[in-house]
């Protein structure tokens, strides 16, 4: 018997988010950090998509966090594409995000950013 579409994805916008993170949550987004700072953008983009610590054990916080250094890592390397659906998966777990004003006036993301908040409220406002 196959239940494949029983299974919740811990990545959905419709999964239950811890409250707090785990130890092991805190230990990647620290490493995450690290990578970014140290401009190992490859492996900030690999650890988002492949670390489940930092889904399935990490809140809200945490999540956006990583999602958003995965798109600024997208940016600067020009995925403009992959950027953009980082930034959706913010949106999809917080519609009210936004990046603070240093972050939006940067010339790789702020303007991917603006223009993905500005989509995803349209398609949000149409679907009322």
């Amino acid at each position: 018997m196959v239940l494949a579409g029983c299974a919740t994805n811990a990545n959905s916008p419709g999964a239950s988010l811890p409250a707090q993170d785990s130890p092991q949550a805190q230990q990647a987004l620290q490493q995450l950090r690290d990578d970014y700072n140290q401009g190992r953008y490859g492996a900030v983009i690999r650890s988002v998509a492949l670390d489940g610590r930092l889904h399935d054990e990490a809140s809200l916080a945490t999540r956006t966090e990583a999602y958003k250094l995965q798109a600024f890592s997208y940016c600067v390397q020009d995925y403009k594409q992959l950027c953009e659906e980082s930034f959706t998966r913010i949106l999809q777990l917080q519609a009210d995000y936004d990046l603070s004003p240093a972050e939006k006036g940067h010339p790789q993301w702020g303007p991917v950013f603006t223009s993905v908040q500005s989509r995803y409220q349209n398609q949000t406002q149409a679907t009322r």
